[in-house]
């Protein structure tokens, strides 16, 4: 029974370590100044290296985020735990100007287990958006040819989740599952011009909540199908802004509250299909994202609706040993749900890893290359390349527990 009462405090520590470390910055794209700044593509996970797919996924050693239901098939003699971390390297190109970046964050954090005999839990927190740019200006002052003011702009900062997931398998093949949780964090943003600096801090918090279910469709022969389907509502996001004003030049500075649009989080509909046999599994998910209840208040932006459209699959190198190495490829098409000045902006994702067997552990490697697609060629270009890292990894309880 020892260690069964750590596992209050190791639930407090994940927790409090999660938190920490998740709303680290994760980008450098310019474009992340609006809207709640550049949304993170995945969490990574055992499969990061088909890319951010899984709706259909029900499989032992794979603690899903993609659908609440499809975790059923979790380990029932084991708390599953899975770390991940990701590395990028990006390059940004506008006209005849180029920068680079390179980061590295933690990304995923969850815990799992079987509570009943038809009741599964999982804990966990992800990056859920990004901030960080700076852009510097210069304008020729009216009246003093020569002379020109410069103007620096920097952001800061993203937003989290923290989740927890019940999933409950209704029949052999039906399965249900629910998320309920909170995205929250910090943003900041400054304006400097000369020796004034307006810094704008806005803390936001919004409760959310999606749904899921996962069927397993009753075939003959070596093909196994199964379909999923996922549902979130759009909610508010609640803002606690603050504005300061700082003049180095001056003794006059200001400190208010200030009001800013209300923001909306997406409505979300997913749907995904996958066929499995011996040595081979394939899936494809299909996701809509609704963001017309938001509005800008920039006149050169406005939100666009979000299509996203995965395609994956996995090799198993040894299908008759209970775990094997797995190799991985996926393909994705999505655009971004910013629109600037009429141009949209899609993206084109390319990945490929494998999952290794450890024990009773799984140490999954993915790679992925992303590259922006604009509809015009005045817009600002990206191209990304990043390499998840996950470890599962499971504590044995004694059947005594689970009685």
């Amino acid at each position: 029974m020892k260690h069964y009462h750590r596992i209050p405090l190791m639930l407090c520590s994940f927790c409090a370590a999660s938190l920490s470390v998740v709303a680290q910055n994760n980008t450098n794209l310019p474009t992340s100044m609006y809207g709640v700044g550049e949304l993170s593509t995945s969490d990574g996970g055992r499969y990061a290296g088909m890319g951010n797919i899984g709706i259909a996924l029900n499989r032992t050693g794979f603690q899903n985020t993609l659908n609440p239901a499809a975790i059923t098939r979790m380990d029932s003699t084991c708390f599953i735990f899975d770390v991940g971390a990701s590395v990028s390297s990006a390059r940004y190109s506008f006209q005849n100007d180029h920068s680079s970046s390179f980061m590295g964050n933690p990304n995923r954090f969850s815990i799992g287990c079987r509570i009943l005999p038809r009741w599964y839990a999982m804990i966990g927190a992800a990056p859920y958006s990004s901030v960080g740019y700076m852009i510097q200006t210069e304008e020729e002052v009216e009246g003093m040819p020569g002379s020109y003011t410069y103007s620096l702009f920097e952001g800061s900062g993203g937003l989290y989740r923290c989740y927890l997931t019940n999933a409950f398998a209704l029949t052999k093949r039906l399965s249900v599952g629910v998320n309920l949780g909170i995205i929250l964090g910090t943003v900041t943003q400054s304006e400097t011009q000369e020796s004034a600096i307006v810094e704008y801090e806005s803390s936001k918090r919004a409760f959310y909540a999606d749904f899921g279910a996962h069927y397993e469709f009753n075939t003959t022969g070596s093909q196994k199908w199964a379909a999923g389907l996922v549902f979130a509502p759009s909610l508010q996001i609640n803002h606690e802004n603050n504005l300061t004003y700082s003049n180095s030049s001056t003794s006059e500075g200001v400190d208010k509250s200030y009001h800013s649009r209300t923001q909306y989080l997406p409505m979300h509909i997913g749907t995904g299909i996958s066929m499995t046999t011996g040595r081979w599994v394939a899936t494809a998910d299909y996701n809509y994202l609704d963001w017309s209840r938001n509005t800008s208040s920039y006149p050169s932006m406005k939100y666009e609706n979000q299509h996203k459209l995965n395609i994956g699959g996995t090799y198993i190198t040894n299908p008759r040993l209970p775990r094997s190495t797995e190799l991985m490829g996926g393909i994705g098409l999505s655009n971004s749900y910013i629109n600037l000045r009429g141009g949209k902006m899609q993206y084109l994702e390319v990945s490929a890893g494998a999952s290794f067997p450890i024990r009773y552990s799984y140490l999954s490697l993915g790679a992925t290359w992303r590259k922006q697609i604009n509809s015009r060629s005045s817009l600002m270009q990206e191209s990304r390349f990043s390499v998840n890292l996950n470890i599962t990894f499971g504590e044995r309880i004694s059947r005594s527990k689970l009685r």
